[in-house]
């Protein structure tokens, strides 16, 4: 029997995601398929265009067997607290025998010895990369020079795409917890992660996302499943998406112009938040926010991703708090899922959470899982119809035969 894992978004559900859930599976030979699925806001510092359980039901309808959140704390961290928080939680289930990512590399030797040099740090390379970083750019680029020096010109090519990035974070995290899960990797067909061009019946879904904030719908049928497109236009018809950043604006600018303390947001450096309380005061919509902090040294994502954390309430303690997930909530699942919630329950030792209202008698510890909770709170807001608070408690785990 074997077991695969894969660390998703489906940010939407597109033809390139069941591409991938099919490969791995047939890789693997996998009898069950699990996702760890980002929630309501997603990495890239936005919200997830439609909602985690409309997604869900694209998942399962797409071939995973069971559904399980990653804790928003994590979901909307940088690549390497996004991929520790996900694959703490897989290892943390102790049933798991894969994972598998895509990657425009395709090779997992390749990403592992980056993986396995970033994790022994040797001395040499940090003082380096110390170097780099008082020249102002970004930590991304100061380190692609860096493991360019030291690990040949090879490197800079692979550690340039945004899937291959990932993927060594995956397997860093995979070294540091000593776990036994074996990682695979599928080489990404198609167009790049941010690519506006498609090739045959594949599309990136941030080409996606685009089409959707700009009501072309039929183009969608080109490029996702049927059942996806069908479950993306009931949200949008009946007032629940597309969601975008756009739609918190607002909210945002309130709460830095009200002297939100970003001291204690992660990942703000020294001078950065004067650039946005400055920034917060002359502009009135979060596009022309980000442009006006944005710079050489402070990316649009990272910038959009401290945004997110001042709009859930999510501050750097939060992360000294916890070595990973301390839950594993359910989404959704099948009939084999129903399997799969049975092996985790007898080994691991992990709370399984089905039904939220008893999370206080479940979780010794519930503050990270509250953060899910106001993140689902703060979602709604963006629903034309009903705004509704409490929508964990009140939407029902996804189930289909």
């Amino acid at each position: 029997m074997n077991i695969l894992s894969l660390i998703v978004e489906y940010n939407p559900l597109h033809n390139g995601h069941v591409y991938h859930i099919k490969k791995s599976k047939e890789v693997t030979k996998a009898n069950y398929v699990i996702a760890i699925m980002s929630g309501n806001f997603v990495q890239r510092g936005i919200p997830s265009i439609i909602d985690k359980w409309s997604r869900t039901k694209m998942a399962i309808l797409s071939g995973i067997d069971l559904v399980i959140e990653l804790p928003v704390i994590y979901a909307v961290s940088t690549a390497e607290k996004f991929a520790y928080g996900a694959i703490k939680l897989l290892d943390s289930l102790n049933i798991v025998d894969y994972v598998s990512f895509g990657s425009e590399n395709g090779s997992i030797e390749d990403l592992y010895n980056i993986a396995k040099f970033l994790v022994e740090e040797p001395e040499q390379y940090k003082l380096f990369l110390k170097e780099q970083l008082r020249l102002g750019i970004t930590f991304a680029k100061a380190r692609e020079i860096a493991l360019n020096r030291f690990l040949g010109p090879k490197i800079s090519k692979i550690i340039k795409d945004p899937n291959n990035i990932l993927g060594v974070e995956y397997l860093k995290s995979l070294i540091r917890l000593k776990s036994n899960i074996k990682p695979i990797t599928i080489k990404r067909y198609g167009p790049g992660y941010n690519s506006t061009e498609t090739v045959n019946s594949f599309a990136s879904a941030n080409y996606l996302r685009k089409n959707i904030i700009n009501k072309s719908f039929s183009v969608l049928n080109n490029f996702m499943p049927k059942y996806s497109t069908d479950i993306l236009e009931y949200c949008i018809s009946n007032g629940f998406g597309p969601v975008t950043l756009d739609n918190f604006s607002s909210i945002i600018i309130y709460l830095l112009r009200n002297n939100y303390n970003l001291n204690s947001v992660f990942d703000i450096t020294e001078g950065l938040q004067n650039r946005i309380y400055m920034a917060s005061r002359n502009c009135g919509n979060i596009s022309e926010l980000i442009k006006n902090i944005k710079s050489k040294r402070y990316t649009e994502s990272r910038i959009r991703r401290i945004l997110l954390h001042v709009l859930l309430g999510i501050n750097s303690k939060l992360y000294t708090s916890y070595d990973g997930p301390n839950y594993i909530r359910v989404l959704g699942f099948n009939k084999k899922g129903l399997e799969l919630m049975k092996m985790i329950k007898a080994k691991s030792t992990l709370p399984l959470i089905t039904k939220v209202s008893n999370y206080k008698k479940i979780l010794n510890d519930s503050l990270m899982f509250e953060r899910d909770l106001f993140a689902t709170d703060i979602y709604s807001l963006s629903f034309k119809k009903s705004s509704n608070a409490g929508l964990d408690f009140t939407r029902e785990i996804i189930m289909l035969k």
